[in-house]
């Protein structure tokens, strides 16, 4: 007989599989030269305000999502790939062609690089195209941090001993979308497909060659109110400082397309988080933290719809909060935040399970 965890599990499995392939009926042609997505913004480089620069690599995407289990259920990060592989070359010129943002200026410069999957699953970004990107940012003198995304299963002491080897004394971290430190959570609500102990290997494996782990957490994954969100939050940023991630990076869930998730938005059976939400775990991540990790936030879609959003009123005014606290870690700049909306946010928290949810 199947638990009764299992049975959801087992349909949540059967309709990501569904929305992944609307996400895959739906992927561009794209040009296997340039990336998927290039930007660059002011950020915390250690330590100090400089500029990072974000690069999506256009590839076959996730093995996660490629896989049997259908993805992630608010994740529709497929979109950015293509149904053929790039070779080597093509990456390596995606890359390049990301580059020419960066200004040549002398403050610190950060790299960050993203796939939609793993930098290190060599079926998405083979070998050849690894050890070539990371050499071309080896002879960038003013990079001095470098975040590359990976799911823990890719995290090898052999792979981590190459990155060491070729970045040199540069701050590198590993992007990590963790979600959630309860197993429960992580793959019923978020369909991840891994479990915590996979986290927590990967973390000390990549802590033998000084590498540290930005650990991506999911606010507000569908099937939790927004009281359990926050809780959920909470306690996972708790074992995060327990286990000294380098980084907590919280990501209030938005509304992508052909996704379980927007699924359930369309039939108001889902709310993205309250900025308030996300100011309240982001002044707790500070407090447990204690100045020893850097909590960073960059919400997508802030103060949309399809974001994480209050009451419209106040939206811009939070969200310059956010991300004036991601870049110096002050949370004074939440001290002086109020809106009528704020005591909707209290009364969402006390009676959504009640009233299933509250637009």
């Amino acid at each position: 007989m199947l638990s009764t965890t299992q049975k959801i599990q087992d349909e949540i499995l059967k309709a990501s599989l569904k929305a992944r392939g609307r996400s895959v009926e739906h992927r561009k042609t794209r040009d296997p030269r340039r990336p998927a997505a290039k930007w660059v913004a002011e950020a915390r480089v250690v330590g100090v305000r400089g500029k990072a620069l974000s690069i999506v690599l256009s590839t076959i995407g996730c093995s996660h999502a490629r896989g049997d289990s259908g993805g992630c259920t608010m994740c529709s990060y497929l979109l950015d790939g293509t149904s053929k592989s790039p070779t080597p070359e093509e990456l390596i010129d995606q890359f390049k062609s990301a580059l020419k943002e960066l200004d040549g200026t002398d403050i610190p410069h950060s790299v960050k690089i993203y796939t939609s999957g793993s930098f290190f699953d060599s079926d998405e970004i083979p070998d050849t195209a690894r050890r070539e990107i990371l050499s071309i940012i080896s002879g960038l003198t003013e990079v001095q941090e470098v975040v590359l995304e990976t799911r823990p299963e890719y995290v090898t002491d052999s792979v981590m001993a190459e990155v060491r080897g070729v970045l040199g004394d540069r701050a590198i971290e590993l992007g990590i979308g963790l979600e959630s430190s309860s197993d429960l959570v992580r793959t019923v609500c978020v369909n991840k497909q891994f479990e915590y102990d996979e986290f927590r290997v990967s973390v000390e494996t990549a802590r033998r060659h000084d590498i540290g782990v930005r650990a991506y957490v999911l606010l507000k994954p569908p099937f939790l109110t927004e009281s359990e969100a926050i809780a959920d939050v909470k306690r996972t940023i708790d074992d995060l400082v327990a286990l000294k991630a380098a980084t907590i990076s919280v990501n209030p869930v938005n509304i992508q397309r052909n996704t379980l998730v927007e699924r359930f938005w369309n039939r108001r059976r889902y709310r993205p988080p309250w900025l308030w939400s996300v100011v309240e775990v982001l002044q707790y991540a500070h407090e447990v933290s204690k100045g020893e990790i850097n909590i960073v936030c960059d919400p997508a879609a802030a103060g949309k719809i399809r974001g994480t959003h209050n009451c419209s009123k106040c939206d811009k005014a939070v969200v310059d909060a956010i991300r004036q606290f991601s870049l110096d870690g002050d949370p004074r700049v939440f001290a002086h935040l109020n809106c009528d909306c704020k005591s909707l946010w209290k009364h969402t928290l006390e009676h959504e399970g009640i009233s299933l949810l509250v637009h």
